[in-house]
């Protein structure tokens, strides 16, 4: 009986005094991004431009500040929390002045950018220039294109949160698709 109350002794002082299990420590986990079908649908905008935009996105109107002239509007992507500002203005034979805006805005990044990548649009009736920023920017996208007589249109990519380049760039890299099919599919009215 004393043998069988000294192994049930035993047993418990074991148990109570077994070692803890030693932590592991695990990766940061990122946000799983479900990216939306690749649809587009026909858009008119206020200044009768068409183009095709997806339909994942939600067309914002904008009343366009006194003084200015031409369109303003965004695209807005809720599932993305990203914004893409459009602006087009009538060239008037302001050509130059207007390529030399769009292209500040651009370098206006270059402090914080790590590159900047450029894919040119070349078609007959249109040209235009797609500007994807690397790092952490406030705008990682921006585009202009242009008939270079008539009509200049211009858009700019903001996330409504802190740039982290890591977990925008598969949204990026969607959204630079979309944008090239906004740019390929712009028709003047």
């Amino acid at each position: 009986m004393w043998v069988v109350a000294l192994g049930v002794l035993a047993c418990g002082v074991a148990w109570w005094i077994r070692p803890d299990d030693v932590p592991v420590p695990k990766p940061h986990g990122h946000v799983r991004i479900t990216l939306p079908d690749t649809a587009s649908t026909r858009y008119k905008s206020p200044c009768a431009t068409s183009f095709r935009i997806p339909n994942h996105a939600k067309v914002e109107r904008k009343v366009t500040p006194k003084g200015e002239v031409g369109c303003w509007y965004n695209l807005a992507f809720p599932r993305f929390n990203a914004r893409l500002h459009c602006t087009e203005v009538p060239v008037d034979g302001r050509l130059p002045a207007l390529l030399k805006d769009a292209q500040s805005l651009v370098f206006g990044h270059e402090v914080a950018a790590s590159g900047i990548r450029r894919h040119a649009l070349n078609e007959e009736g249109k040209s235009g220039m797609l500007y994807l920023l690397e790092g952490p920017v406030a705008a990682p996208l921006q585009f202009f294109v242009t008939d270079s007589t008539e009509h200049f249109m211009r858009g700019s990519l903001y996330f409504n949160h802190a740039p982290n380049p890591d977990s925008t760039a598969p949204v990026l890299a969607r959204m630079e698709a979309d944008v090239r099919r906004i740019m390929e599919s712009v028709r003047w009215p």
